[in-house]
């Protein structure tokens, strides 16, 4: 018999295998959906597709856990983690991925059966699965991930739309997020996770894009202009792409959107610079300027859906995460 403590000490790990305190960030399918449907988009679709993603979510971060599980374990900063320690089995872990897998295509073929929505998210899992094998063995396959969130984005746009029969059904709004979405993971993977992970990708012989171009981490950290200037290529197609609603598609906007927007350029090209020109290796230092990367990245693709979408909605996509990263915080203490 399982004692209560033993019991309590294996859902903390489990809690901290699935990243419980980032879950909250799994609303990619629901801003595809409101992309389409804007402020009639009722609870119960959204709810659902955000149910549908915090599985995908579950199943994605346990399954790139058993991918890189060999690399971890070289790694002094990853000694904790669940399966690296093994106080979660590997074999538990591959059980939560299925079950994970059969929920999602139960919910899929229960609420929002199209064959086109089918398609984008089974290709959609094939990136998935092809970033999490190859994202430490093959220098680029941050694009993978980048596939992988905007398609998932794009399936939460198709499973809304009435009558859906071909892709020239989805506006050119959603096309726009879409091409965010897909910059922004990039960024967020090659970018934040390229630094922060570096020395021990190199060390323990990864090749990631990072590695690739030139990146090197001792004591110092050097940033070659070529990886530079990928990063500031992507930083600059996100500016186009926050901008082109406003300046060319006739959006109806508010002057307080615009400015919201440009100021959350200013955050992201800021953070862009600080990062790109740390001399220290300092994990936690680029773990700090990343975050403030990652915020104005995320936040951009509200604030321009904010006509479309509502105060309210663009509250919620603000609020919900960082509400549900505390909770899942507290969860993770008082377990």
């Amino acid at each position: 018999m399982v004692s209560k403590t033993t019991l309590i000490d294996k859902i903390r790990e489990i809690a901290i295998l699935i990243r419980i305190q980032q879950l909250g960030t799994s609303v990619t399918a629901v801003i595809g959906a409101l992309s389409v449907k804007g402020m009639s988009l009722d609870i119960s679709s959204a709810f659902l597709l955000f149910l549908i993603g915090l599985i995908v979510n579950v199943g994605g971060q346990v399954h790139n856990d058993l991918c890189d599980l060999k690399i971890d374990k070289r790694s002094i900063d990853l000694k904790e983690r669940p399966l690296v320690k093994g106080s979660v089995s590997i074999k538990t872990a591959k059980i939560i991925v299925f079950i994970c897998l059969f929920l999602v295509f139960g919910l899929i073929f229960l609420f929002f059966f199209n064959i086109f929505a089918l398609v984008v998210i089974i290709i959609s899992f094939l990136f998935g699965l092809l970033y999490n094998l190859y994202s430490k063995k093959f220098p680029g396959a941050d694009l993978f991930l980048s596939a992988t969130m905007a398609l998932f984005l794009l399936f939460g746009a198709i499973a809304v739309t009435n009558d859906f029969k071909g892709f020239q059904d989805i506006g050119v709004i959603t096309w726009i997020i879409f091409v965010l979405c897909f910059v922004h993971v990039f960024l967020m993977d090659a970018l934040g996770g390229g630094l922060k992970d570096v020395k021990n990708d190199r060390d323990s012989g990864a090749k990631t894009l990072a590695i690739s171009v030139g990146v090197k981490a001792n004591h110092n950290l050097l940033i070659p202009l070529g990886y530079k200037l990928i990063i500031l290529l992507f930083d600059f197609s996100t500016i186009v792409f926050s901008l082109i609603p406003f300046l060319y598609l006739n959006f109806e906007y508010s002057i307080y959107q615009l400015v919201f927007i440009i100021l959350l350029i200013i955050l992201l090209v800021f953070s862009t610079y600080k990062l790109l020109n740390i001399k220290s290796f300092d994990r936690k230092m680029i773990k700090y300027h990343n975050r403030n990367h990652e915020l104005a990245g995320y936040l951009i693709v509200p604030v321009v859906l904010l006509n479309i979408i509502g105060v309210l909605w663009v509250i919620f996509l603000v609020i919900f995460p960082i509400l549900w990263f505390i909770y899942g915080l507290l969860i993770s203490f008082l377990l």
